[in-house]
């Protein structure tokens, strides 16, 4: 397994409310592998808070998981994610109403799961095509599945970012479980809003596939920035070779 990652405020936000995280999980003599991206909730009170809560939760707890692809062993343990969030929010008025997305992948052998809340997304990029690997959480999606707006006109509807599912927002929450036969010839991309709002999936393959881990994702944020970077940009990239670092 290897990985690169980055993350940044972009051209107009003075506050990077994204994390992420790259990690080893050792599970008594199993060694897998979690990479997530969670997206703070702008113009919500601690967008930051939330997203650095949901990550330090998961590299905190994401152990104590027996079956990684056990869909409600995994969906519970992201709404005790949310359960947290709505915890810190009771407690700290300041905070109250904090929020976040996530969008979780982890390896084990030959698969892959994905818990997945909001509008961050994952991608399977191969030298042949780009396939998202998650359904956002929005009002546009909606609107895309009952067909009264085609994928091209959710890409630039003016309520592209309302988002219909976040952790923070409500005392319960559903979560989305995926799980996938892993592809050793494809890399594999997490990422905000930030990047395929400013990126096109075209641009983001060609990225990919043309640049080792470190330069694309470097290449893709650049891009973001260049595109207007409207929003905090982070990326997370990993493909099945040799070790992998963790993101602190």
């Amino acid at each position: 397994m290897k990985c690169a990652y980055g993350s940044n405020v972009g051209s107009l936000r003075k506050v990077n409310q994204d994390a992420y995280l790259a990690a080893t999980i050792k599970n008594v003599d199993r060694i897998s592998y979690v990479f997530a991206v969670a997206d703070g909730l702008g113009g919500h009170r601690s967008g930051e808070i939330a997203s650095k809560t949901a990550v330090d939760f998961i590299k905190s707890n994401l152990s104590r998981i027996r079956n990684y692809f056990d869909p409600e062993e995994m969906m519970s343990f992201v709404k005790d994610i949310n359960i947290e969030l709505k915890k810190i929010g009771d407690d700290e008025p300041a905070r109250l109403g904090m929020a976040t997305t996530l969008t979780m992948c982890i390896v084990d052998g030959n698969f892959l799961c994905i818990c997945h809340v909001g509008d961050s997304r994952a991608y399977c990029i191969t030298n042949d095509e780009i396939i998202r690997l998650t359904k956002d959480h929005s009002l546009v999606q909606i609107l895309v599945d009952e067909g009264k707006i085609t994928q091209a006109e959710a890409e630039i509807h003016p309520q592209k970012n309302v988002i219909t599912r976040a952790l923070g927002t409500d005392n319960s929450v559903n979560v989305d479980f995926y799980r996938y036969e892993i592809n050793p010839d494809a890399t594999y991309l997490i990422c905000s809003d930030g990047l395929f709002n400013m990126v096109s999936d075209t641009n983001m393959r060609a990225i990919v596939i043309e640049n080792n881990l470190e330069d694309a994702a470097k290449k893709l944020i650049d891009l973001a920035n260049i595109n207007g970077g409207r929003d905090n940009i982070t990326v997370v990239l990993f493909k099945p070779l040799e070790g992998v670092p963790d993101a602190q």
